[in-house]
């Protein structure tokens, strides 16, 4: 297949997509689920064409699309009533602080089962990678005004915080599991790790306040136009993201915390009027990097057994994510079909991509290849079934809620 002839399809798939998403929206069918499988028969036409995306295409797309889209979704979080937003906070510090150690080590217990060679580590990292939710498949749920108010609020925080705090541990995981001999030590790890979570949270917040404040000068003494304003959110997202990283800090807790600052500065209808474009730039990037994930990293995926990178796929998606959230929401007022909705949604996508990427590009660790191929599994079946699934939430888990 000629680059003209392709290139010629990918934007006529987006116009149709773009012609009929609102069908889209209510069927089986994701967007993101449409354009892996684009990308993998892109590759099936010409894998010479698609060889030529490299891992810092799919690295720089991930990055830049959750940046987004957690600045977006974080700018937008509102929360009726004083204790709606106690029971949110509390839920979702469960789900942050319980739920994601108890994933991770569900995880490497079964990874460490099902795939001895990959050995501690090995298997710790594979955890991690398939830790973090995706902001971008849960989207149908966050925007689902039927559905319970604090379970979405709690997923939402959930989705922009979760990626941010396992990134840091995944590359303390790396550096163990490849032996790179940095000489750094538990304490250097430590000392990483704090930075990232403290720093991170501190210039995305800067970000955010300033950049609110910014807005509302501007509009006030009319300087800009509508037009003007609306790359806002993109440009704010992407400056506390590299802000973070040039201070040491975890650019994804940045952009998360600069949106935050941002809804909060700002009244509600003046960020919603900014999140068009945003919510554009995100769709569009989003479905673009799930294309290359298709194209690039799923053919290869394919060429190993299949068996047991299945059943820790499925197993990723259902006992290691629901049980730890289950026992996470212990003691809580909400209902069993509450805890096991968000139990349920707990989509696997850009983070996983973007981290799985990390692992590639990780020097000395031999089981890369392997961790990577088990990942793409568990990816491309939460592209599926959370995506089929979104549309039937509230039928399945809240049938008898108005």
């Amino acid at each position: 297949m000629e680059l003209h002839a392709a290139l010629a399809l990918l934007f006529l798939c987006f116009t149709a997509y773009s012609l009929v998403s609102r069908r889209l929206e209510a069927s089986v069918l994701s967007g993101p689920m449409l354009f892996t499988a684009l990308g993998y028969g892109f590759f099936e036409a010409d894998s010479n064409l698609t060889a030529a995306l490299g891992n810092s295409i799919v690295e720089f797309l991930a990055t830049a699309t959750l940046a987004i889209i957690l600045f977006r979704d974080a700018a937008n979080i509102r929360i009726s009533g004083v204790m709606a937003e106690r029971a949110t906070a509390l839920l979702s510090a469960r789900l942050l602080f319980i739920g994601i150690p108890l994933t991770i080590l569900a995880g490497t217990l079964a990874g460490m089962a099902l795939f001895p060679t990959l050995g501690l580590f090995g298997a710790l990292v594979l955890a991690i990678v398939l830790t973090p939710t995706d902001a971008a498949l849960a989207q149908p749920v966050f925007g689902n005004d039927g559905l319970p108010e604090v379970e979405r609020e709690a997923l939402d925080v959930e989705s922009g915080l979760n990626d941010g705090l396992c990134l840091p541990l995944l590359l303390i995981a790396l550096a163990l599991a490849a032996d790179t001999g940095s000489g750094q030590g538990m304490a250097g790890h430590a000392t990483f790790f704090v930075k990232q979570v403290v720093f991170g949270p501190l210039v995305g917040l800067a970000v955010g306040y300033l950049g609110a404040a910014a807005s509302e000068f501007a509009l006030l003494r009319r300087l800009s136009n509508p037009a003007g304003r609306t790359p806002i959110m993109v440009t704010l997202a992407g400056l506390a993201y590299l802000a973070a990283e040039l201070t040491g800090g975890n650019g994804f807790l940045a952009a998360f915390s600069a949106g935050l600052a941002f809804g909060w500065r700002l009244p509600a209808h003046t960020v919603a009027g900014m999140s068009n474009f945003a919510m554009t730039e995100g769709s569009i990037l989003t479905n673009l990097t799930f294309l290359l994930f298709g194209a690039a990293l799923l053919p290869q995926a394919f060429e190993t057994p299949l068996l047991s990178s299945l059943i820790y796929a499925a197993l990723s998606l259902t006992v290691i994510r629901m049980v730890p959230v289950l026992l996470a929401m212990l003691g809580t007022k909400t209902t069993l079909r509450a805890r096991l909705f968000v139990g349920w949604f707990g989509p696997r996508g850009l983070a996983s991509v973007l981290y799985l990427i990390l692992v590639v590009d990780q020097s000395g660790f031999d089981a890369a290849s392997a961790i990577t191929d088990i990942a793409v599994f568990a990816i491309l079946l939460s592209v599926v079934l959370h995506g089929a699934s979104a549309p039937f939430a509230k039928r399945v888990f809240f049938p008898k809620t108005d």
